[in-house]
């Protein structure tokens, strides 16, 4: 059984973080208004290299939990830190266990959560790639259940730039969007995906 999110432990591992790959990799963040004060919401970054994980986390105030790959969960010590840090494992190669994730993420939706879903679903370097909109499909689907109203979706931008001592790392936040019905999820990516290239610059 993977170990239930830890605040203590989390912000413990972000401060962690700023101690050590933070003094390269030194995050620069505009847009912190549009993040909506009360929870919940959906954090949709580019995904180009590992550091966006911990950039993101270092970056925003707030507790995120993060959809990860399934595979990530196998090995019982980064299991148990991973759910201490707000992992969900998401198993794309099974749908059932993929739905059966989602419908343990309707409570933490319902306490405030904030999730972090990486849309293009693997690193893309140099450019923005195409959404996957299966996963925001089964987001939508969550929505109207036992009191959740629509999910705001935050595009959010990361662009590295190398300086002679480590990177900067430009982190934008745009305007939230939303969608009222798992039919519109592909239109909804598409457009998520534009606005995510458009942050990146």
């Amino acid at each position: 059984m993977t170990r239930s999110f830890s605040p203590n432990f989390y912000f413990f591992g972000r401060w962690l973080v700023k101690q050590t790959i933070g003094r390269v990799f030194r995050p620069r963040v505009r847009g912190l208004e549009h993040l909506p004060a009360v929870g919940p919401a959906i954090i949709c970054p580019k995904h180009q290299r590992w550091e966006d994980i911990p950039m993101i986390g270092a970056a925003l105030p707030l507790p995120l939990h993060y959809i990860a790959k399934a595979e990530l969960f196998r090995q019982p010590f980064v299991r148990e830190l991973l759910g201490a840090w707000g992992g969900v494992p998401v198993d794309r190669q099974r749908p059932r266990a993929t739905l059966s994730s989602f419908k343990k993420m309707l409570p933490l939706l319902q306490q405030g959560a904030y999730i972090v879903l990486f849309p293009e679903g693997t690193y893309v370097k140099g450019r923005v790639g195409p959404g996957k909109h299966r996963l925001i499909q089964l987001l939508l689907k969550l929505q109207g259940q036992n009191g959740l109203g629509l999910l705001p979706f935050i595009p959010v931008g990361l662009t590295y730039h190398r300086r002679m001592l480590g990177y900067e790392v430009e982190i934008n936040i745009g305007p939230r969007l939303s969608a009222p019905d798992p039919c519109h999820a592909q239109a909804l990516t598409t457009d998520l995906m534009g606005r995510i290239a458009r942050l990146c610059g």
